[in-house]
C-alpha cells in the first residue's frame, strides 16, 4: 500500500488494521489520543460494604435466636453456607456472567424452598438468605481491599518502542539501537516518549527517514517535521514505514546521521516546545505523519 504524500495540505493518513484511512486536518480523529492525560481516579473504600455485611450477618443471628422460629443447627449451617457463598461469589467471581446469574438464581431457589418448609427447616430459610446477602456484601469488601492492597507501578521515565526505561541513559542506548535497526518493513518506527513528549521516526537507513516530533502528544497541531535547510531538489522519495509506503518530499528526508542528532536534542531537552529551524510545523507537519492505533 502507498501514501501519497505530496500534497499535504488538508489531510493525513492514518492505519488502521493494515488499511489507510485519509482524515482532514481540520476534523477530530473518533480515536482519543492515547497519550492524553486523564485525571486519577480514587480509590475506592470498602469499609462500607464491610461494615454492612457485619450487620447483616450479626442481623440474621439474632433473627435466629432470638425470632420465632426454632434455632436449630440447621439454620447456622445454613448461615455459614450462605456467607460462603456470598463472600467466595462476590470475592472471586466467575469466569461467565451467564454463571455468575445462575449462582444467584440458585441462592434464590434454595432461599424460597426453606421458606416454605419452615416446619422441617425451622429457621434455615432467613438464615441462608440473610447469610447470602452479608457473604455478598464482605466479598465485595475484600475485593476492593485486595485490588487496593496492591503496590502502584512505576511510571517509567521514558518510554522507546512501547518499553518504559527508568534511566535517560537506557533510553537512549534503546532508542539507538532500534535506529540502526529500522529496515522499513516490519521493523519500520521508532517512537521515544517522556511524559507528553513524543519523537517518531519512520523508514529505514536506505533510502532515508522522516523524523516527527511535538512536546504535547496530545495536541495533533503542535507536531513539527524535520526539515533540510539547504538547497534540495524537488521531487519525492519512497520511504517504506513499516507495512505502507509513502512518497515523500525529498526535503523531509534524512540520512541516520541528521537523524541521531535531532534525536540527541531529544533526550536533552524533551519538553521543549521550541525545536528551532530544522523544524517545521502545519499542513507539512500533520500530512506527513502516518500514525498507527
Amino acid at each position: 500500500m502507498k501514501i501519497y504524500a505530496t500534497d499535504t495540505s488538508s489531510w493525513s493518513d492514518t492505519t488502521r488494521g493494515g488499511a489507510a484511512v485519509r482524515r482532514c486536518r481540520h476534523g477530530k480523529s473518533g480515536t482519543m489520543n492515547r497519550n492524553m492525560r486523564r485525571p486519577a481516579r480514587k480509590r475506592e473504600s470498602g469499609l462500607g460494604y464491610l461494615v454492612l455485611g457485619a450487620v447483616i450477618a450479626c442481623g440474621t443471628v439474632a433473627l435466629i435466636v432470638f425470632g420465632q422460629l426454632e434455632a436449630s443447627w440447621p439454620a447456622f449451617a445454613a448461615l455459614a453456607a450462605g456467607v460462603l457463598l456470598g463472600l467466595c461469589l462476590f470475592r472471586f467471581g466467575v469466569r461467565h456472567a451467564w454463571l455468575a446469574l445462575l449462582c444467584l438464581l440458585g441462592a434464590l431457589a434454595v432461599g424460597l424452598v426453606l421458606f416454605a418448609r419452615t416446619d422441617v427447616a425451622g429457621a434455615a430459610g432467613i438464615a441462608w438468605i440473610g447469610g447470602f446477602v452479608a457473604g455478598t456484601h464482605l466479598g465485595v469488601a475484600w475485593r476492593i481491599a485486595a485490588k487496593n492492597g496492591k503496590p502502584v507501578s512505576a511510571i517509567a521515565a521514558w518510554t522507546v518502542d512501547g518499553r518504559g526505561m527508568s534511566t535517560v541513559a537506557e533510553a537512549r542506548k534503546a532508542a539507538g539501537a532500534a535506529l540502526h535497526a529500522l529496515n522499513g518493513t516490519k521493523g519500520g518506527r521508532l517512537s521515544v516518549e517522556r511524559r507528553d513528549a513524543r519523537f517518531e521516526v519512520a523508514g529505514a537507513v536506505h533510502p532515508g527517514f522522516i523524523c516527527h516530533r511535538t512536546a504535547d502528544a496530545a495536541d495533533e497541531g503542535s507536531w513539527a517535521v524535520l526539515v533540510r535547510t539547504g538547497p534540495v531538489a524537488d521531487h519525492s522519495v519512497e520511504i517504506p514505514m513499516g507495512g505502507p509506503k509513502g512518497f515523500m518530499p525529498l526535503r523531509l528526508v534524512h540520512d541516520v546521521v541528521a537523524v541521531e542528532e535531532a534525536l540527541a536534542e531529544c533526550f536533552a531537552d524533551p519538553g521543549s516546545s521550541s525545536f528551532g529551524q530544522d523544524w517545521e510545523t502545519g499542513n507539512q507537519a500533520e500530512g506527513t505523519r502516518l500514525t498507527t492505533r
